[in-house]
């Protein structure tokens, strides 16, 4: 009969450090994978989208903002578009809303020289020239003020929900807990 001793020491605080690396990288994959399905569900088209369905981009600017963060010391990760750059509208989308004041224009004198609006295509669009005399210059200072003014006294635009960041977590749900199995190692 052979004997055998062993001794066995336990690192709390070696195992602590190495679950806490593991859930860090495994937070990582859940964003980027909710992050990338958010994207694939905004198409890029010309008119709005159905209420209830994701929003439509006609540029292109919503997939390319869509962002994800994970914070090491929170233990937490946040997904969505940059405020920065997608400023409040996408909130819009995602819970609906009202908004009752458009953004305004920057009041400018201009001057001969330099370019400015000449004339309205439509209501918030102009085309932009260089203005070469004096009655262009006042006509484009006066566009802007009006521009302004029609913006002020706008009716409220009513968002209707177009969620696109609760439907990508919601349709990864079940594929989440995959990204924590056997991470510590």
């Amino acid at each position: 009969m052979i004997q055998i001793r062993t001794r066995v020491r336990f690192d709390q605080a070696k195992v602590q450090k190495k679950v806490q690396a593991a859930n860090f990288r495994s937070l990582g994959h859940a964003a980027a994978t909710i992050r990338i399905t958010a994207k694939r569900s905004i198409r890029k088209r010309k008119k709005p989208s159905s209420p209830g369905s994701p929003p439509h981009t006609q540029t292109g600017m919503l997939r390319r903002v869509i962002r994800y963060e994970v914070n090491r010391d929170r233990e937490e990760a946040v997904i969505g578009p940059v405020n920065e750059i997608a400023g409040r509208l996408w909130n819009l989308h995602e819970f609906g809303g009202v908004v009752t004041k458009r953004r305004q224009l920057k009041r400018h004198r201009f001057r001969v020289g330099q370019h400015g609006p000449i004339r309205k295509t439509t209501p918030g669009k102009f085309v932009r020239t260089l203005l070469q005399t004096a009655a262009q210059a006042n006509r484009a200072t006066r566009l802007v003020e009006e521009e302004n003014e029609r913006r002020g006294a706008n009716k409220p635009r009513r968002y209707p929900k177009r969620p696109f960041m609760k439907p990508a977590l919601q349709s990864n749900q079940s594929r989440l807990p995959k990204f924590w199995r056997d991470s510590v190692k």
